[in-house]
């Protein structure tokens, strides 16, 4: 990247490019997965970044969050599967190719919105990107427009820590970062939406652009449909700390909880917000139906709000 470089396609990269699961599984610690997914819109038809502008833009945070002890490894769509070659002169992928690019569409959703891997979202263009120069029959939304765009923010959405998605298109040109101000540039002002229920998140979906939409929208509805039950059924933890949500953000998260997700979640942390009195009251009445039936410690940064603290005394929730 610093030379300039641009990303190939799987089947031109090294042996060596590529992350044998031996070596992910020695690489994993006790928390998070060493994974980054990245999620943006391809800038052109037959390669998604032909200057480097996105490789260069990706290296830069790379680069902060390894001196932070944070070594990465990256699922990059182009590079990580297998694509067709040349396709402008008829060089496609293979029949043993093509199953396994399928295989690995049916796994994205758990490496998009698996707990504790990162997701590297470039929300924003590159400088000097025009939609108007591109080739005919380029898809040239912006990213929260395009549909594969949408569904792995959506994964991304769900149960990870703030921290674990990191919207690259609010970083600053010529700042020199350290770990926190990344963090704190690429997570603020909306950077992360609450969990959208599925039914939420298919009608959203019919807004959004496809390049193959006819093949592609039915199976990223399925595929987050089963991340969701997957995810939620799972978290025993959920931080949604510090994400600058509000009321509305809250009532979105209630219903989430309302609806029977999350049965084993003990722990959940939305400090550091701006909650207020209906935010608190939403949460108080999916609670009091029922909701996240295993909950044992609540921070909303509002232990005062006499709903909330009403139906947590009732239910032996420690408010915090």
């Amino acid at each position: 990247a610093e030379a300039g470089g641009v990303l190939a396609h799987r089947q031109a990269l090294p042996k060596e490019a590529f992350l044998s699961f031996a070596d992910l599984v020695e690489a994993t610690g006790k928390h998070d997965l060493p994974v980054a997914a990245l999620s943006y819109p391809w800038l052109t038809k037959d390669h998604p970044d032909p200057r480097g502008a996105n490789l260069s833009r990706v290296a830069k945070a790379l680069k902060v969050l390894a001196r932070y002890g944070d070594q990465l490894y990256v699922f990059w769509d182009f590079g990580s599967m297998h694509q067709h070659p040349d396709p402008a002169n008829g060089v496609m992928r293979t029949e043993e190719q093509n199953a396994l690019f399928k295989q690995g569409l049916g796994c994205l959703g758990t490496l998009y919105s698996h707990q504790h891997t990162r997701v590297l979202r470039l929300t924003s263009f590159p400088d000097g990107h025009k939609a108007e120069d591109q080739a005919e029959g380029t898809n040239v939304a912006k990213y929260f427009d395009r549909g594969w765009c949408y569904t792995e923010q959506s994964w991304a959405g769900l149960t990870k820590a703030g921290y674990l998605s990191l919207d690259l298109g609010k970083m600053r040109a010529g700042v020199e970062y350290d770990c926190l101000s990344l963090i704190r540039d690429c997570t603020q002002e909306g950077g992360r939406r609450p969990p959208l229920l599925p039914s939420a998140f298919a009608a959203e979906l019919e807004t959004k652009s496809f390049t193959n939409g006819k093949d592609d929208k039915p199976l990223v509805k399925r595929l987050y449909e089963a991340a969701f039950e997957e995810q939620f059924g799972k978290a025993t933890e959920l931080h949604y700390f510090g994400l600058g949500w509000g009321d509305a953000e809250a009532a979105q998260l209630a219903e989430v909880l309302a609806s029977g997700a999350a049965p084993r979640l003990e722990e959940l942390y939305l400090y550091d917000n701006q909650i207020g009195d209906e935010g608190c009251k939403a949460l108080a009445a999916a609670l009091k139906e029922g909701a996240a039936p295993s909950l044992k410690t609540l921070n909303v940064g509002n232990e005062k709000q006499p709903e909330l603290m009403a139906v947590c005394e009732e239910r032996g929730i420690d408010l915090e």
